[in-house]
This record gives C-alpha cells, sequence and structure tokens, in this order.
C-alpha cells in the first residue's frame, strides 16, 4: 500500500477536482432531469470580468456593453421564476452569486438582478442558517453597488486580493486598487448593512516567497475582515508552472500560523477562516455543499448543479473566454450535460467538494452510498489512519493531518470510485 500512495502522490492530476477528466463520466451522460429534494441552495454565474486573470480557472469573459449584459440577467431572471414555479416547496439553504465578477454588471442591472432575488426569497422558507453571499472586486465595488447589495439583504461580500505583491499580480494581467481604497471598499460594505467581509488570496503562485505571504498579512491585519479564503493554485486547470508539493505544503503552513496569529480560526487544512470560531467562514451555500452534501441549482453559462441522483453542468461548460460571448448571446443557459451518477460517483464527487475543507463526514458519506461507509472506505480508511494521514473526528469526521496535507489531493482521491487504493 506504501508503493501505491507513494505512486499516487506524485501525479499532479490527483486533487480535489472530481471528475479528474470529464470522461470518467461519459457513461453516466444522460438525457433525463436531475431530481432534487426538499432543502437546496441556488447558485447565479455571472461570468463578466473588466480584466481576465490568467490565474484563474472559472468560466469568464470580458465585461460586455450593457445591452448583452441585459441579455444575460434577463435570461437567468426567468430560468430563476421557471424553476421556483416549477419548484414551489422545497426551503433555501443557501444562494450564492458568484462569478466572473457579478458587480461588473452596471448598477441598474445589478439592482434589477437583486430585486429579482428578494421577490424570490419572499416566497420560500429559508433554512434556520441561511447566509447568502456575493462576489465582487474592489475596482468594481462601487458606494452605489454596495448599498445595493445591503438594501437586499446579502450578508456576506466576498473579495478578491490573490496577493498584495504587484510584480505578483501584474505577471498574471491583474491589478488590485490601493490600500486606501481597500479600506473604504470594506468600511461603505460595512455601513451598508453587509455584515460579513470576506479576502480572497491565493499561495502556489509562481513568483510567490515567504515574505511576499507576511506582506498579504500584514494586509489582513490592517484590513481586518471578517473572513479569509485561500486557494491554492490548481494547474491541471491553467497553463502555469506548478508550485511543488512541498513549497505548496510550506506556504499552506505559513498562512495558517500567521491567520492564527491574527486571531483567525480554522482546523488544519481548511481554506476558509473567520474570526468568529463557530463561524465556518464561508456562505451557507457552500458550508451546506462541503458539510451535508445539500442539493444545488446552478443558473447562467457553465454553472453546475447537483441533484439527489447526479451533477448536470449548463451550457458553455468549457468553453474559452473568445467563444463565451455567442453562448451568452443564446436564448437560454439550460444544463447540457446530465450525469445520472451511480452511489459511489455521488459519494466520490461529495468528497471532493469537501477536501477544500479538510476534511468529510462518513455519515454524509453513508447516506450517498446508501450503506456504512466505515465498511465501504475499510481499506483506504486504515491504510490513512496507519500512515498518520487522516484522523477520526467524534467518531464522524475523517480530517487530514498536516503529514496528509502534504498531498491532500492525493489522500482524497483514496476514496474516489473504486474506493480501494490497489486500484490506481
Amino acid at each position: 500500500m506504501l508503493i501505491a500512495y507513494k505512486e499516487r502522490c506524485q501525479l499532479a492530476e490527483f486533487n480535489t477536482s472530481y471528475p479528474l477528466r470529464p470522461e470518467h463520466w461519459s457513461s453516466y451522460r444522460s438525457n433525463e432531469l436531475l431530481t432534487f429534494g426538499t432543502e437546496l441552495s441556488l447558485y447565479l454565474h455571472i461570468p463578466f470580468c473588466p480584466q481576465l486573470c490568467s490565474f484563474c480557472e472559472y468560466t469568464r469573459m470580458a465585461t460586455p456593453r450593457e445591452n448583452l449584459q441585459a441579455h444575460y440577467v434577463q435570461t437567468i431572471l426567468r430560468e430563476l421564476r421557471t424553476f421556483g414555479e416549477l419548484n414551489p416547496q422545497f426551503q433555501l439553504a443557501g444562494f450564492d452569486i458568484g462569478g466572473g465578477t457579478p458587480t461588473a454588471l452596471s448598477t441598474h442591472l445589478l439592482e434589477l438582478l437583486l430585486l429579482e432575488y428578494r421577490q424570490f426569497l419572499s416566497s420560500r422558507k429559508l433554512a434556520s442558517d441561511f447566509e447568502p453571499s456575493i462576489e465582487s472586486t474592489f475596482q468594481t465595488a462601487t458606494a452605489d453597488k454596495l448599498r445595493v447589495i445591503g438594501a437586499a439583504g446579502i450578508e456576506r461580500l466576498s473579495l478578491g486580493v490573490q496577493s498584495a505583491t504587484g510584480s505578483l499580480l501584474r505577471a498574471h494581467a491583474r491589478l488590485n486598487e490601493s490600500e486606501e481604497r481597500m479600506l473604504e471598499v470594506i468600511t461603505t460594505a460595512h455601513d451598508s448593512g453587509i455584515q460579513k467581509v470576506n479576502l480572497d488570496f491565493m499561495y502556489g503562485l509562481p513568483g510567490q516567497t515567504p515574505a511576499s505571504i507576511h506582506s498579504d498579512l500584514a494586509l489582513i491585519q490592517r484590513l481586518s475582515p471578517e473572513q479569509i479564503t485561500l486557494y491554492e493554485l490548481r494547474t491541471n486547470m491553467v497553463q502555469l508552472p506548478s508550485a511543488s508539493a512541498d513549497m505548496r505544503f510550506a506556504a499552506y503552513n505559513i498562512w495558517y500560523q500567521g491567520l492564527l496569529e491574527l486571531g483567525y480560526c480554522a482546523p488544519f487544512g481548511r481554506n476558509t477562516f473567520s474570526r468568529n470560531p463557530a463561524d465556518a467562514g464561508c456562505s451557507s451555500y457552500l458550508r451546506k455543499r462541503m458539510f451535508y452534501a445539500t442539493p444545488y441549482r446552478g443558473f447562467g453559462i457553465s454553472a453546475q448543479s447537483m441533484g439527489l441522483n447526479g451533477i448536470s453542468y449548463n451550457k458553455g461548460k468549457g468553453l474559452g473566454a473568445g467563444n463565451l460571448r455567442q453562448c451568452v448571446e443564446e436564448p437560454d443557459y439550460s444544463p447540457q450535460d446530465v450525469y445520472l451518477l451511480s452511489s459511489a460517483e455521488l459519494a466520490a464527487k461529495y468528497i471532493a467538494v469537501a477536501g477544500y475543507s479538510g476534511q468529510f463526514s462518513l455519515r454524509v458519506a453513508s447516506r450517498l452510498l446508501g450503506c456504512d461507509a466505515a465498511d465501504y472506505y475499510a481499506e483506504p480508511i486504515l491504510f490513512c489512519q496507519e500512515w498518520e494521514l487522516l484522523q477520526l473526528v467524534d467518531d464522524d469526521i475523517l480530517r487530514i493531518t498536516p503529514k496528509g496535507f502534504r498531498h491532500i489531493g492525493a489522500v482524497f482521491s483514496l476514496f474516489y470510485s473504486p474506493p480501494s487504493v490497489t486500484n490506481i
């Protein structure tokens, strides 16, 4: 087993993406629809950005003229209304608006979008821990847009920083605002009624050093946001030089220790941090996905959905920025790739998503598998515990250890289908 583990750790493709390649699910393609339960989350994807960063793995394009923005917003809102009419009974667990950069929309269209959002919520039962969120950038978060967001009841604002080192950002076609502007945006967000501000940072970027990470930590100390999210650069999704596993591990350790010293909380291996120990550091949409495999429905080009019986991707999945405009101009963004999955594949997808939190629940995996996950995954669990890669917490949570985190993608991929470590 140790040899098999070492071989798997050396393969860059093993990470928290799942499936690792699109063709892995080719036998599950279907023309049927996903089914959703009595609780689910919703996600609206706005693919527009004022600048296209080279390290971004998401579907996005340069912000078009307002007439095309309007077509896009009207299309996803029509599809949202139709979905709500066809599914009137579910409880809403979360609602995220992401991208891209949702605040790249004009103020008028953002206001229209959030007005429809408020109307949708008014006829829906909300989970007790419902916490909606929207993504933004310091360049596009104007005072008027922040007031619109706050008036709509959006409780969380996530702002991309990625790095405080200008030379690192310029190498990837990205610019940040001045620190004074950042502080102004955060203050205006709070004054507008937005309760939590999250800042996104990255590690594993080419040229990143311990000194640049300490500069990031110093910026966080001065800006004092409620939450921090760390993203590891995943070079299987973008064409950039890859930092070694040892370099990424060293970078995460600097980040983790530095954030703890600043008063942020998270178990080792998680990528979301909060100043509140009782807060997971993310929206309820993502929290429900990572911890409970709660179904979700995505709207907009390339958006992903997860039902009780599988996964789907809307039109636009896999298209480059140059081909997205034609897709945006289409009259609908309905699912074009639907995969009705086996119970083992559903569990594997959950474990991959849960990997962002550095852990997964055996109880949730058991529910998806339809059998005892501890028995089903007995061999990889034994292996990971013998080699101190995962530890069992509260007889339910398998959490990554510092030793396991060095090869976190490889560790979690041991639980992908088939479950045996010897069948890699």
